[in-house]
């Protein structure tokens, strides 16, 4: 009897061990089917060529830099995409492509679309080459929409604008309202040009120290024009107390990132350094850039 019953539960063991072994092999093909599905048409498009400067782009990939496009398998997805009719993100995806391929003409067409279909980056980008085309008044409408939807990009060229008087009466108050803006969403550009500004006094009022903060956000975001008209800045004590240590570290910033001014400031410090005592005062005054002499 005894062996009867240990039949009987080896049986029903086995069975179950066996039961176990075919889930656990439909557990692992399962995922397995899935992953080699292929990846539809607008998801591809998605992954090839989505632009960090695009609000609305599927924020399950990431952006694609311009320069690591891969065209050919991009145009391929994002034409498929295009024809399966897939909405705006991808019409502008493919009109990225299609310019960094350098079938301009299709671009702007692509562009045009999306932009019709309220696609902010795309707005952007049209504007741009209607602008190039010499129509600046549609360029400067479509800034104002794509800024209205919080887009960077428009924000900073809608300063450009309003600075520069492209489509629109220059307004030196509403450039700096723009430049701050985009300032405030992380861009280097829009901090620099609102430091200029500030910094020069031509359309706003001069005010040297909050120019100086706007050039120290910029150039703790990259930019190395900044870092030498923040260093000019140091030197000179603008808006400030003068410290040559703090500004020859910001010259040796730009140097390193190979600006020539920075790199042939330093070399002069370093020239002053040795041979200050020789030098007469006023000889020395003209070892210091004037604004109107500074790279913006």
């Amino acid at each position: 009897m005894k062996n009867e019953t240990d039949t009987r539960i080896s049986v029903i063991n086995a069975i179950l061990l066996a039961a176990v072994s075919l889930l656990s092999v439909a557990a692992i093909a399962i995922p397995s089917a899935r992953a080699a599905s292929p990846m539809l048409a607008a998801d591809q498009c998605d992954a090839e060529a989505g632009s960090e400067h695009d609000l609305q782009r599927n924020l399950s990939f990431r952006p694609v830099a311009t320069e690591n496009l891969r065209i050919g398998v991009a145009l391929s997805a994002c034409r498929e995409a295009f024809n399966q009719g897939s909405g705006p993100r991808q019409t502008f995806q493919l009109a990225r492509v299609l310019h960094a391929a350098g079938q301009h003409t299709q671009a702007f067409r692509m562009l045009e679309k999306a932009s019709e279909e309220g696609h902010a980056v795309a707005m952007v980008n049209y504007a741009v080459m209607l602008g190039e085309r010499g129509d600046h008044e549609t360029e400067f409408s479509l800034y104002q929409k794509a800024a209205a939807t919080g887009n960077i990009l428009a924000a900073y060229n809608l300063g450009v604008a309003y600075r520069d008087g492209v489509g629109t009466a220059a307004n030196g108050a509403l450039a700096a309202r723009w430049f701050e803006r985009a300032s405030v969403a992380k861009d280097n550009l829009g901090a620099f040009n609102l430091a200029v500004m500030l910094d020069e006094g031509t359309q706003i009022p001069e005010d040297n120290q909050k120019a100086a903060q706007f050039y120290r956000l910029a150039a703790d975001r990259g930019n190395v024009d900044a870092m030498v008209n923040l260093g000019l800045m140091l030197e000179n004590g603008e808006g400030m107390q003068a410290d040559p240590v703090a500004a020859t570290a910001m010259f040796a910033k730009a140097a390193e990132r190979g600006d020539a001014f920075a790199m042939a400031k330093i070399a002069k410090l370093e020239i002053d350094t040795a041979m200050t005592g020789s030098i007469e005062p006023n000889e020395q005054a003209n070892l210091v850039l004037t604004k109107s002499g500074r790279i913006k």
